[in-house]
């Protein structure tokens, strides 16, 4: 009897529905919705009868019900994220990148000690960087492209397994700190874009496996330390708008990987080096408005991957090479035998590896304009078809423009002003897709060449202040995209070809003198 009436009461509690309530996680996430604007599609699934959130949209668990991933990328929320944070002490993932959250980063976010990925990019989030975000565990940080402002904490840095660091786009200031030497599985760092001080540490140098260094536009001061030239595997190096001084950084035993290298605007001096040459994966080099003298290295011919070359408004000199039917010197250090096989394994191959800027590269942008380069400009330049930009204005050129310029279907800037170039102007292609020409100030001579009507797309020609003849070709017409046209203080004579009314857009015409 009294066993079958404990049965009864057992089937009689097991038939009873037992609440436990909403587990902490959940609670803490209800919490944080009274500060943060949700969406009602997030909302509408946070329900406080649930057991736990492991079914609420942006949240991940594992096999204990226990949060551990918390991503509202992208889902338009706003408002501010509150302490409550702090009490998801199992979240290894958060990512609230490209919303609208305001106000600062929480310090209670230190609680979360088993956080992987840190994600707030993309906010207008304001305050300093907490200095208790040091977690043993991260490997990805991301705060780009907020409000944040005071100094970088020392201790962000203290963390041997972070792999990406992007600070950059808010106004943090103060130095770089010296902590970043601690980083030893750092890949990616850019601190780009805010208002940094002082010199970069020479601990940079043991960040060995660092690949991309992004330091443009701050208030950086001093040398790039020679300590990065531990780092082997750097393949991105931006230092633009800065104050940096001193040579050209890095060397020949640290830029193979090197893809893109941009240290303009600053105070660099020197010569460019010659070690540039054997930075083989290279296709960006920009040294844009800084000290800078001496010759341009041949070797810079040998990069095969170049794609564009900054070089303006230094004091760079002489002709910009060509290298064609260069002997090597070291030939002359040689017996008679060894000279045959040196040039059989040498000097054909050097002629047919350096025949000048153009050749071993599908360049697409050049511009060496301000500086003193003297010589003709290079055949070649537009070798493999792909170059779009030529900017060798404000020299000393002499000579002809190559017919291989006229020929480059692919170029939509042309801007040779203010140098010594004499000659006729070259045919320019039946395809050409050039948009912008500028060839004032030089002594050009010659017709203007009826092919100047296959430019369909030029919206500017400028060719003032030569000595060029001959009438104005018929084919002027055809230029309908045309909005400026200035052949002033030229040697033209006879009519204005009629056609010329059907460049419906032309806002300047300018044939005086």
């Amino acid at each position: 009897m009294g066993s079958d009436l404990f049965y009864c009461f057992s089937l009689f509690l097991f038939s009873i529905p037992i609440s436990f309530g909403l587990c902490p996680d959940g609670q803490a996430l209800l919490a944080l919705s009274k500060n943060l604007v949700l969406p009602s599609s997030i909302k509408s699934s946070w329900n406080s009868s649930d057991p736990n959130p492991c079914d609420w949209v942006g949240v991940e668990c594992d096999l204990h019900f226990n949060m551990v991933s918390f991503n509202l990328s992208q889902q338009g929320v706003s408002g501010k994220l509150g302490p409550e944070i702090g009490l998801l002490r199992h979240l290894q993932t958060v990512d609230l990148s490209n919303n609208e959250i305001a106000g600062s980063i929480p310090s209670e976010l230190g609680n979360c000690t088993h956080l992987e990925y840190l994600d707030f990019s993309n906010n207008s989030l304001t305050g300093d960087i907490p200095n208790v975000l040091n977690f043993k565990r991260l490997s990805f940080l991301s705060l780009f492209t907020n409000a944040l402002s005071g100094t970088i904490p020392a201790s962000l840095f203290q963390n041997g397994h972070l792999e990406t660091v992007y600070l950059n786009q808010n106004k943090l200031t103060g130095p770089i700190p010296a902590s970043i030497g601690k980083l030893s599985s750092l890949k990616y760092l850019w601190l780009s874009e805010n208002q940094l001080s002082g010199n970069v540490p020479d601990s940079i140098g043991n960040c060995t496996k660092l690949e991309e260094l992004s330091l443009f536009d701050n208030q950086l001061t001093g040398a790039i330390p020679e300590t990065l030239n531990n780092i082997k595997g750097l393949s991105y190096v931006d230092a633009n708008t800065n104050d940096f001084q001193g040579r050209i950084p890095l060397s020949s035993s640290s830029c193979g990987q090197l893809q893109m290298f941009i240290l303009s605007f600053n105070r660099f001096k020197g010569e460019i080096p010659a070690w540039l040459g054997n930075c083989s994966n290279l296709t960006v080099f920009a040294v844009v408005s800084n000290q800078l003298s001496g010759l341009i290295p041949p070797s810079i011919s040998l990069l095969e991957n170049l794609e564009i070359l900054y070089l303006s408004q230094n004091s760079l000199s002489g002709p910009i090479p060509r290298l064609e039917g260069i002997i090597p010197r070291e030939l002359g250090q040689l017996s008679q035998s060894q000279k045959l096989s040196a040039c059989l394994q040498n000097y054909f191959t050097v002629v047919s590896y350096l025949k000048g800027l153009g050749i071993n590269s599908s360049l697409v942008q050049i511009d060496f304009t301000n500086n003193n380069f003297v010589g003709g400009i290079p055949p070649n330049l537009c070798h493999g078809k792909q170059l779009e930009v030529l900017n060798l204005g404000y020299n000393l050129l002499e000579g002809n423009v190559p017919a291989d310029v006229g020929n480059c279907s692919s170029l939509r800037r042309l801007i040779l002003r203010n140098n010594k170039l004499s000659g006729s102007l070259p045919d320019f292609a039946e395809d050409s897709s050039l948009l912008y020409m500028d060839l004032r100030e030089n002594n050009l001579n010659g017709p203007l060449p009826p092919s100047v009507g296959n430019c369909v797309n030029v919206t500017m020609i400028n060719l003032s202040s030569n000595k060029i003849k001959g009438s104005v070709p018929q084919e002027i017409g055809k230029l309908v995209n045309l909005h400026v046209l200035d052949l002033s203080s030229n040697r033209l004579y006879g009519q204005l070809p009629s056609q010329i009314s059907q460049c419906s857009k032309l806002d300047i015409l300018n044939l005086s003198f």
